[in-house]
């Protein structure tokens, strides 16, 4: 059940900030559980009267949030504005109302006198819709609190339909496997693997049955689609820098630790990887440095907004960048501009606490620091931060065009099914006349990327390993 949340004002002095609240609190992970916003000028026309329609929501509703600034209003035959009648038929039953008072230079004599009538409740003054939507948050914060008692974050929602059996067992391995946290392993060998789950969080006792919370079967269920939860991931390997043409894809929908095995095999096997000779030593050069890489994952799967269950992460891969997209606005109220520099605030604070307990996040809080180090290390830029539509995402781009590569000499050493070419291969690969084939591929051995060998009459070119 969500709680109703009456906004009251004049409509045409407030129009901008009546609409900035609904699409605030709609798109915030918790407030967006618990509360839906009435606006009557949303609302479609139907055989009442508008006096009607706007005084029932106001009784029915369980939050009054009433704006008040310089103009009063139309005055109906009572006497009186539509917005203090909201405020008069909530009051009678209710004795919260919500009351924010904007900071304006000139008041109109019927609002200085509504101000008066309202002051027996508390109220907060604001200069501009996001300071007004900073107390509206706290207020409906502290509603949730008094009202919620019982309340549990999605991610700590005890899954009563599961049990021991749900758990796997290869899942749990691989927790162990990159477990970084030592206590664990000697709860596991003196006290079995029902209380290192429980002492992780992932789950708790229910009237003697060990049950999963969201986070528990999300990082060790056998099957997670039991539980109707949205965490698929998406892998595209494209030829291209738009996104059309696609090398190869897959999708995964297995637990946490399963799935980060699996898109690093991916990875791996899409990514380009160049040797090149230096003095007596081979050196491998890949594109991205794998950290990096996987802490954007990591980083996606700890915080997107697991309550929207419409889209996936995509982690696709083009021949200029990879853009990792999660589902979920920031946590308010960080920004972009401040990720780095702020304390962690977590929207799934048991998921990173498992986290935390491996290598994969061995310190809460620095991921982005660490992404920017990696990047910078490997002689690339930093990666981007973009918050937009509902979505976060980073891009990581990559120096080929710095090494000076075409397009055909990328997909061929992408290509791991083929290892080595010939040029009359090359040229029907391409679609290239003999002379550009034979450019490129002498390019590339000029950079020790590729060797030329001879095999019998002609040359064959294999790329170095």
């Amino acid at each position: 059940m969500k709680y109703k949340i009456f906004i009251s004002s004049v409509r045409k002095e407030f129009e901008k900030e009546r609409k900035f609240i609904k699409q605030e609190i709609e798109n915030d992970y918790i407030l967006n559980r618990f509360f839906d916003v009435f606006l009557f000028e949303e609302l479609s026309s139907s055989g009442n009267s508008p006096k009607e329609v706007y005084s029932e929501e106001a009784i029915n509703s369980d939050i009054y949030i009433g704006l008040i600034g310089s103009d009063y209003g139309s005055v109906l035959e009572s006497g009186i504005s539509p917005t203090e009648l909201e405020y008069d038929l909530y009051n009678k039953t209710h004795n919260d109302a919500l009351i924010y008072i904007k900071d304006v230079k000139f008041r109109d004599a019927e609002t200085k006198k509504f101000i008066e009538k309202v002051s027996n409740h508390s109220y907060t003054r604001f200069n501009n819709r996001y300071e007004l939507m900073d107390a509206i948050k706290e207020s409906l914060g502290d509603f949730i609190a008094k009202n919620l008692r019982n309340y549990r974050a999605f991610d700590s929602e005890i899954l009563l339909n599961s049990s021991c059996d749900d758990v796997d067992l290869d899942a749990l391995n691989l927790f162990f496997n990159v477990l970084d946290y030592e206590p664990i392993e000697q709860i596991r060998d003196e006290k079995g693997l029902t209380k290192v789950l429980s002492t992780i969080r992932a789950g708790e006792y229910v009237d003697g049955e060990f049950r999963l919370n969201t986070a528990g079967a999300l990082f060790f269920a056998k099957d997670i689609s039991k539980f109707n939860l949205s965490h698929q991931v998406k892998m595209v390997r494209f030829f291209d820098d738009e996104g059309v043409k696609t090398f190869d894809k897959a999708e995964f929908n297995m637990s946490f630790l399963k799935l980060l095995k699996e898109a690093e095999l991916f990875f791996n096997k899409t990514i380009t990887r160049m040797s090149q000779i230096e003095g007596f030593k081979r050196e491998t050069i890949q594109e991205y440095p794998l950290e990096a890489i996987r802490e954007a994952l990591v980083n996606a799967l700890a915080h997107r907004d697991y309550t929207i269950s419409t889209a996936p992460i995509t982690f696709y891969i083009y021949n200029d960048r990879i853009e990792i997209k999660s589902p979920g606005r920031l946590v308010y109220p960080l920004t972009v501009n401040d990720l780095e520099d702020n304390d962690p605030i977590h929207r799934n604070e048991t998921i990173c606490n498992i986290f935390a307990k491996t290598t994969y996040m061995e310190h809460v809080g620095t991921g982005i620091k660490r992404m920017k180090d990696a990047m910078r290390l490997n002689n690339l830029e930093e990666p981007e931060f973009i918050e937009s539509e509902g979505f976060f995402k980073v891009i990581f781009r990559s120096n080929e065009s710095q090494r000076g590569l075409n397009e055909r000499q990328k997909q061929f050493l992408r290509l791991n099914d083929v290892g080595e070419i010939t040029i009359k291969g090359y040229i029907d690969m391409f679609g290239v006349v003999r002379n550009t084939a034979s450019k490129d591929l002498r390019e590339l051995v000029d950079l020790r990327i590729v060797d030329k060998i001879r095999d019998g009459g002609q040359f064959v070119y294999k790329k170095v390993d």
